[in-house]
């Protein structure tokens, strides 16, 4: 089906209707129309609209799924654009573009395919609900609340993402390319979600204005502004987590630092023990004979496994000052 309508009914059993069985005039003060458009096509868009006698509606913008979200404000009614995310099979994040068309005691939705949240919310709210009760404009908040969660989950991924790169940056020997293109990842991530809620703030301030005649006049006035808040609290855990995942490089390069730290000192270690033992084979080598090593059959070995011990005990000495 191109097309789902739900119709809430707080004195009945909530229903799912057909198309041509929608009449406006037919829903009561008790009830709410909800239709779901799940292609972005004309033909399906103005059937919709026909059905509920709706005229002057801006197609054009409705089925440009790219532009910025905003909000249109007319005579019976008032249109938004919003873009939701989702994370795909893959584990990236797409964009999810919403068109919402809102009058009294209707609401339309128009989107390619199920959204997550939309799906989500009906099978919660099966069987008799409250929701014939609300009005247009606070069903369309519970909605948009669940929008802004759509990017809090985002958030989630990206956070359980950057705690695996910390625990591979600290439990094993990461390469540099590889770091970077995972980093890189997330931090593309993050920006293209800063991107994609940022221009929500129109949309949110207006309806949270008290000049704002619809939802003035409604019950959801109060819960419009406290969205608002929840819209913005969202923009800061993604600048927050945008903070994260720099902070990610540091902690590599930390990390690097103490590798290249140790790697220095074992090797300073190492060229202390040649050094050593070239002292003492280039004491052996000055033009002077000492009977007990240049003159016994053994001298070689012997002067072999003196170097040996004078090397284990160095490196004994090492370990246990930690200096290794």
């Amino acid at each position: 089906m191109e097309v789902k309508v739900h119709l809430f009914d707080s004195k009945g059993s909530d229903k799912s209707l057909d198309l041509s069985e929608v009449a406006l005039e037919k829903v009561k003060e008790n009830q709410l129309l909800w239709i779901k458009v799940l292609r972005r096509e004309r033909e399906e868009i103005e059937k919709a609209l026909s059905a509920l006698g709706l005229k002057q509606i801006p197609l054009k913008s409705i089925l440009n799924d790219s532009e910025r979200p905003r909000i249109d404000i007319f005579k019976d009614y008032y249109r938004f654009f919003i873009v939701s995310v989702k994370t795909n099979s893959k584990g990236q994040i797409e964009k999810v573009p919403i068109d919402f068309l809102v009058g009294k005691n209707y609401v339309i939705t128009i989107h390619e395919g199920e959204v997550g949240y939309f799906k989500e919310f009906s099978e919660l709210e099966k069987g008799e609900t409250h929701i014939g009760e609300l009005d247009a404009e606070s069903f369309v908040a519970t909605l948009l609340d669940l929008h802004i969660v759509s990017y809090f989950c985002a958030l989630e991924d990206i956070e359980k993402k950057v705690d695996e790169l910390d625990a591979k940056v600290f439990e094993t020997e990461m390469e540099t390319d590889e770091f970077l293109v995972e980093m890189v990842a997330l931090r593309k991530t993050v920006t293209k979600l800063r991107r994609w809620i940022m221009p929500h703030r129109d949309v949110f301030y207006t309806l949270s204005r008290p000049d704002f005649q619809q939802v003035a006049e409604s019950d959801s006035a109060e819960t419009f502004r406290m969205l608002s808040q929840h819209f913005e609290s969202a923009v800061e855990a993604i600048e927050s987590s945008r903070d994260t995942v720099l902070g990610l490089f540091d902690l590599y390069a930390t990390k690097s630092a103490q590798t290249m730290n140790i790697f220095i000192q074992r090797l300073t270690f190492i060229t202390v023990i040649i050094g050593s033992l070239s002292v003492i084979a280039g004491i052996l080598g000055m033009n002077y004979e000492v009977d007990f090593i240049f003159k016994s059959p053994f001298g070689f070995w012997v002067t072999l496994g003196g170097m040996i011990l004078i090397a284990g005990g160095l490196t004994l000495m090492a370990k246990r000052k930690r200096w290794i």
